[in-house]
This record gives C-alpha cells, structure tokens and sequence, in this order.
C-alpha cells in the first residue's frame, strides 16, 4: 500500500470518528433537553398541585387569603392545637371519590 492510499484511509478513518463524535454530542444533547423537559413538566405539576391545594385551603379557611406568610404559619400551628385535629391528620386515609360523594 502507497503512502498515499494510506494517507487517504487514516483521513477517511479521522473523518468518520469525527461524525461518530459530533453524533455522540448531538444524542447527549437531546438527552439533556429531554430531561430538562421532564424535570419542567415535574416542576409545572408541582406548582399546579400546590396552587390547587392553597386555593383550596382558602375557601375554607378565608382568613388565610390575605394572611402573611408568618400568618399563616401561626394560623395552621394554631389549627394543630385544636384537639383531635393533630390525630386526625396522622391518620387521615384518603378515600375514593365516591364513598366520599354519598
């Protein structure tokens, strides 16, 4: 083999691991974008469930609409102290939606 057949093969060779890399980077790539993605979603949901819950705690507890952060901090310690209510949250159990509909 001429020195040039193998200067042509070793050029052939760098240029394919050149596209195997730059393919390695471009999968690593949409790795990281799908993960940020999902970890968006996660973050989106969260926010949504805890909008929903303070939303609700709201209609019950009007009180807490407008209540400091230190407010409502006070406000649901001062819930815990009412008798039975610390029990009823270490046990609560949810049910399904329809035994609580009856």
């Amino acid at each position: 083999m001429s020195d040039f057949e193998e200067i042509d093969k070793a050029a052939k060779a760098l240029e394919a691991a050149k596209k195997k890399r730059e393919q390695a980077q471009h999968q690593v790539i949409r790795e990281e974008n799908r993960l940020e993605t999902e970890e968006k979603k996660q973050r989106s949901k969260r926010t949504h469930m805890l909008c929903f819950k303070a939303a609700h705690l709201e209609s019950i507890f009007p009180v807490v609409k407008d209540a400091s952060k230190t407010d409502f901090i006070q406000f649901c310690d001062g819930l815990l102290r009412v008798p039975g209510v610390k029990e009823y949250a270490k046990t609560f159990s949810p049910k399904p939606i329809e035994e609580v509909m009856k």
